[in-house]
């Protein structure tokens, strides 16, 4: 009894140091998203410098992703 007790808690502690390692990767991974979409948007306004509304709307979409990941980095450090 007390060895299927131990083999049921050692494998309860396994999957939550699992589960620790996944979150952490996840928590880069959304960051790595805002910051690819931000770059994704300043790169599409790039392409349209004569139209200026098309260029605030990508530089607003920009600073929009950029503050996402600035906000997701912050509530992941305090985690």
């Amino acid at each position: 009894v007390y060895c299927m007790h131990w083999l049921c808690a050692k494998a309860l502690k396994d999957r939550w140091e699992e589960e620790h390692i996944l979150v952490r990767h996840e928590m880069n991974w959304t960051c790595d998203f805002f910051m690819h979409k931000a770059e994704e948007w300043i790169w599409l306004g790039a392409l349209t410098k004569d139209k200026v509304g098309h260029l605030a709307y990508a530089t607003r979409q920009c600073k929009t992703y950029q503050c996402l990941c600035q906000d997701a980095m912050d509530a992941f450090n305090k985690a």
